[in-house]
């Protein structure tokens, strides 16, 4: 048997799965982040995708989770028709509808990152992307899609995009107090 097949603990990953079957779980056992939850994110990816084995692009924005610390670290996948019609919509009228309040939300999320996208003459490129929006901060609100089958919150979606907005106050005097009192302050701030 080849290395290529050795695991890094030196077991054969042949096998391991010879009667065809592998779960590797999917590495995220937790809860989606309850609807309506306000969260400071950066993007961290922001490129165009195409629907597989289609001509439909759109834009995706992978965020990641800077505050609250309970929600830190994770990511929310954000798909934006700003080009193309959704093919999943039930209607063209409804895929039009969506189509307009991705365009506004890509326009918020860039002039929040600082407006260079909405200066392009035309369509932005992955690059364009990349260097107007990554790693700029701001506030998202999540809501939650159900599965299917069960009914129950699976997974995450971007509600909306807000500025960063300014230091909170409780943050400004907190200085001025012992640090006990400042640290418990701190953790009262939802980010």
């Amino acid at each position: 048997m080849s290395d290529f097949w050795s695991t890094s603990t030196g077991e054969s990953a042949v096998t391991e799965a010879a009667a065809g079957a592998f779960d590797a779980g999917t590495g995220n056992d937790f809860e989606p982040i309850p609807a309506g939850t306000k969260v400071l994110a950066m993007p961290e990816a922001a490129k165009w995708r195409t629907v597989r084995d289609s001509v439909e692009d759109y834009v995706e924005v992978t965020w990641v989770i800077l505050k609250p610390e309970a929600y830190q670290n994770r990511k929310i996948f954000h798909k934006l028709w700003v080009k193309d019609l959704d093919p999943n919509a039930k209607d063209t009228d409804k895929a039009k509808a969506k189509k307009d309040k991705h365009l506004k939300m890509l326009a918020a999320i860039d002039a929040n990152a600082g407006g260079k996208l909405s200066k392009l003459n035309g369509a932005p490129t992955d690059d364009h992307l990349s260097l107007a929006l990554l790693n700029k901060p701001m506030v998202i609100g999540l809501g939650t899609w159900d599965d299917a089958e069960t009914k129950k919150p699976k997974g995450n979606w971007v509600m909306s995009v807000a500025p960063k907005g300014p230091v909170p106050e409780v943050e400004r005097v907190a200085a001025s107090v012992s640090k006990s009192k400042a640290e418990e302050d701190f953790d009262q701030i939802p980010f």
